[in-house]
């Protein structure tokens, strides 16, 4: 595994914060240096050895960097690309973490300066705590990172890119732009509206006797709500698109309880267990052939159309 020279990353929280250690932790970067807006954040990152160094000004944090990694919330991404993109170095290379991709990488495509190139990232790993006092290096440990390059992307800049998440412990995959973000509003996005909305719907008495089953169920709606309603804003058309198909699945489960159809009940049940182990299982195939029997509600009617 190759060692990069320098790596800046912008916005060292959970997930720069991790980066950083297991950058550091697993010697491929010779220097990192953190790029923030508050003090207090950047000096316990560098005490906690996430980074050698750190500032406050973009330009300064990226000059010279082989790759500069943008962990901001998805809605500032574009923005402090737009800062950072004018002092990076003739075959240095932006990246990004962002959950959603489309949006952002339209926005930093269209300024980004000749020689610098951009590949737009997404590691799904993060946990609903924030700030880097919750990094570790193990964060990407197993975890899928999804690179989404474009035919403006150079293949050299993917490769070191794969590189750097592959180091890190991360499986890389690429896929899509477009086929990126529908996947994730289903299997990200759609989850943090959910979990809020069971908390929601139980009264507060209720509550003061939740025990594990509704914790676990509920535990992301404790994450950062500005960091997601940022996600939800820039990739809304495939998250409404999630909530129809989770509405169609609630209301075959409403109309089996209301006929008492204890057996359809059961077999929507019988199939999402199905699911949840293939997932677990990392069964591709099985997975595929669940999703190609058409077992629930919303799979016939989605058949017919």
């Amino acid at each position: 595994m190759a060692e990069f020279d320098h790596i800046t990353i912008i916005g060292v929280g959970l997930i720069g914060g991790s980066l950083g250690l297991a950058l550091k932790e697993r010697g491929l970067a010779k220097k990192t240096v953190g790029v923030g807006y508050r003090d207090s954040t950047l000096k316990r990152a560098q005490d906690a050895r996430a980074i050698d160094r750190w500032t406050l000004n973009i330009a300064e944090g990226v000059a010279g960097a082989d790759i500069v990694v943008v962990c901001t919330p998805a809605g500032l991404v574009a923005a402090k690309a737009s800062e950072a993109l004018p002092a990076m170095k003739p075959g240095s290379i932006l990246t990004d973490v962002a959950s959603t991709k489309a949006a952002i990488t339209q926005q930093i495509e269209s300024i980004l300066p000749e020689g610098v190139a951009f590949v737009p990232a997404h590691p799904m790993a993060g946990s609903e705590k924030r700030g880097n006092e919750s990094a570790r290096p193990d964060l990407f440990d197993g975890a899928c990172c999804i690179l989404t390059p474009t035919d403006k992307t150079p293949p050299d800049a993917v490769d070191a890119v794969r590189e750097m998440w592959e180091g890190v412990g991360a499986r890389v995959e690429t896929l899509d732009i477009d086929e990126h973000d529908r996947i994730v509003a289903q299997i990200s996005h759609l989850p943090h509206l959910v979990a809020p909305a069971v908390l929601n719907a139980a009264d507060e008495p209720s509550l003061s006797y939740a025990a594990t089953g509704m914790k676990d169920t509920t535990r992301i709606a404790a994450s950062d709500v500005r960091l997601w309603v940022d996600i939800f804003k820039s990739n809304r058309e495939n998250v409404l698109d999630a909530l129809s198909r989770f509405g169609g699945e609630m209301d075959a489960i409403r109309d089996a309880l209301e006929r008492s159809d204890w057996r359809g009940l059961a077999d929507l049940l019988d199939g999402a267990r199905e699911r949840r182990r293939a997932m677990e299982e990392n069964d591709i195939d099985g997975l595929r052939g669940l999703l190609r029997g058409g077992d629930t509600k919303i799979d016939r009617e989605q058949d017919r159309v």
